[in-house]
């Protein structure tokens, strides 16, 4: 899977957007709750070193969501395109390097995440 059919699979969510936040940096792609803005996905260029994927090249492009944190602990053990989130918390968020083997949970990924980042109610 590549960037565009992330992009995609995140569009077909609905209250989804995604925009290019960064100035001059028109590769990371941020996915967000059209109401609240609140992210629930990225996609970023993650150095492999960082990553633990052999270095083919200097870097891969890579899909953070929220997930449970026992999630990601049965992900990094059963794919390994899943690591510790790049650049976010590495206890509530994983990274996904696109392409690689997990490439068919990405959309129940996003939608997950999507569903974890949702506004909560206020208590009364």
């Amino acid at each position: 899977m590549n960037k565009a059919e992330v992009i995609a699979l995140a569009a077909e969510i609905e209250g989804a957007k995604y925009d290019f936040p960064f100035d001059e940096d028109f590769e990371t792609v941020v996915f967000r709750h059209k109401d609240t803005g609140r992210w629930f996905g990225v996609v970023i260029a993650a150095p492999n070193d960082r990553i633990g994927v052999s270095p083919e090249s200097e870097k891969s492009d890579v899909l953070n969501v929220k997930v449970p944190p026992e999630l990601g602990v049965l992900l990094k053990e059963n794919y390994k395109s899943a690591a510790d989130a790049y650049h976010v918390n590495k206890t509530h968020w994983i990274s996904i390097v696109l392409g690689g083997d997990a490439d068919g949970e990405i959309g129940k990924l996003l939608r997950l995440s999507f569903d974890l980042t949702e506004k909560r109610s206020k208590k009364r």
